[in-house]
């Protein structure tokens, strides 16, 4: 089960509540951008955004506020 946990969002400009990966679509999603060199590469040390007042969805590093340049959101489901 995913955590959450509240962290600076970079676009969202404060502290607001992030979560981990829910599923594999989103743990591909995010090896993909950070060009993971196996496709079981550890990935939860990312976070998305979970404000639900404005739909964020920045994706963050654990100890990086900006990991990606420019800023990459978690896509919607298809």
């Amino acid at each position: 089960m995913p955590r959450e946990m509240t962290y600076p969002c970079y676009t969202c400009g404060s502290d607001q509540p992030h979560r981990q990966p829910r599923d594999d679509r989103e743990r591909d999603i995010i090896r993909e951008l950070t060009h993971a060199r196996t496709p079981h590469a550890y990935v939860d040390d990312y976070w998305i955004c979970g404000r639900t007042d404005y739909d964020c969805r920045n994706i963050r590093h654990a100890w990086r506020v900006k990991p990606f340049d420019p800023p990459r959101k978690m896509p919607e489901p298809d």
